[in-house]
């Protein structure tokens, strides 16, 4: 069992199971609506899209529980040229939102969208070249990010909420929660009061619902890029025990 059990390709697992659930929703929206183009109640390939979600939930809580140790930054994050790239490559995701889509609602949180979306470019840049260094981010860095992630989720919860088909908005939603809760508790990494199984539960949670919709949300460079940031931040899978500060030793 312990040979079967290898941390290290839960990302990889979680990813996979994302894809197929990808292609099930997909193939639902293809195969699974009527006349009126809504979905048909209760069809095959929606069950089995509801079944794979909840599968891949109870894997990553199961798997995650199981990975709890040090909550400390230095036994969790070393110097990561991959994390780097991956929070590049999310700040590109992010900018391209705010450049090519108008924010669902008018006014001032409309405007503190795109504002938000603007500075978490740098901020992402800056926290990944932390990251390559091997050191502690600035935790506004990764705070900025989400706070944009949560205006993102007000900005379009009015439109969200008001679509009658669940299926339509519930992967966009939750996977953005899931990479807000993600961005906040890399910021709680960053302040020295992280939390591995949250960390990594909710990274994984993101990858996970972020896939699901990532070909028909409208925002599939965000998603994206929220999905190759998580695989490539999450704090190591190979956990060191639990161990009190050294007297005279900062928190980490």
């Amino acid at each position: 069992m312990k040979k079967l059990w290898n941390p290290n390709r839960l990302p990889t697992a979680t990813a996979v199971l994302g894809a197929a659930g990808l292609i099930l929703r997909r193939m639902l929206y293809a195969f699974g609506t009527d006349a009126k183009n809504l979905l048909v109640p209760h069809h095959p390939l929606a069950v089995a899209l509801w079944v794979l979600t909840l599968a891949a939930l109870v894997l990553i809580i199961a798997a995650v529980w199981r990975l709890d140790g040090s909550n400390r930054y230095v036994d969790n994050f070393s110097p990561s040229m991959p994390s780097a790239v991956g929070h590049i490559l999310a700040a590109a995701g992010i900018l391209l939102t705010v450049l090519l889509k108008e924010p669902m609602m008018p006014g001032l949180l409309g405007k503190i969208w795109k504002v938000l979306g603007f500075l978490s470019a740098p901020c992402l840049v800056l926290a990944g070249y932390a990251r390559m260094q091997g050191k502690r981010p600035f935790f506004l860095l990764h705070m900025v990010v989400c706070l944009f992630l949560v205006l993102h989720i007000v900005d379009h919860y009015r439109v969200w909420s008001g679509n009658p088909q669940l299926l339509d908005y519930v992967f966009a939603l939750f996977g953005t929660m899931a990479l807000m809760f993600f961005g906040f508790y890399t910021a709680a990494f960053d302040v020295g009061s992280g939390r591995r199984r949250m960390h990594l539960g909710m990274g994984l949670a993101a990858v996970y619902l972020c896939f699901v919709s990532l070909l028909d949300s409208g925002y599939f460079f965000l998603y994206l890029g929220g999905i190759i940031w998580v695989l490539t931040g999450l704090c190591t899978l190979n956990p060191k025990p639990n161990q009190p500060p050294k007297e005279g030793e900062p928190a980490q």
